[in-house]
C-alpha cells in the first residue's frame, strides 16, 4: 500500500468505472481532473480522498461488481500512482470529484 503522491497545479488525476454485468458507455468513460484548474486546498481534499480510497478494505468476490480505477499522472502522461478499488469502498466525496469532472468534460466549465 503506497501512498498518492502530492498533487501539483500540473498533476491530472484519471477516474474509470468499470464492471458490472450491464455496460454503460457514459458511466465506463474516463474522466480527467485536472489539478491545475484548483486551488490548493482543493488539491489537498482529493489527495485525502485518495488516500482514503488506498485504506479501503480488499474487493469482495463476486462477478457484478463495479470498481473505481484512479491514477495519478505527470504532464507527460505517465502515470505515476494506480489504484483499483471496489465501488462500494469509495468515499463518496472521491464519486462526487468523478461526477463534477464528468460534467466539467461536456461543458467546458470547471466543476
Amino acid at each position: 500500500m503506497s501512498l498518492p503522491p502530492t498533487l501539483t497545479p500540473a498533476s491530472v488525476v484519471r477516474l474509470r468505472r468499470e464492471g458490472g454485468m450491464a455496460h454503460f458507455p457514459g458511466l465506463a468513460r474516463p474522466r480527467c481532473i485536472h489539478c491545475d484548474r484548483y486551488s490548493e486546498a482543493q488539491r489537498e481534499e482529493l489527495w485525502q480522498l485518495l488516500s482514503c480510497a488506498e485504506a479501503a478494505p480488499a474487493e469482495a468476490p463476486g462477478a457484478d461488481r463495479r470498481r473505481f480505477c484512479v491514477s495519478v499522472e505527470e504532464p507527460s502522461g505517465t502515470s505515476v500512482w494506480m489504484l483499483t478499488v471496489a465501488e462500494e469502498a469509495v468515499p463518496q466525496g472521491l464519486i462526487e470529484w468523478w461526477r463534477r469532472a464528468d460534467v466539467s468534460a461536456e461543458n467546458g466549465n470547471v466543476p
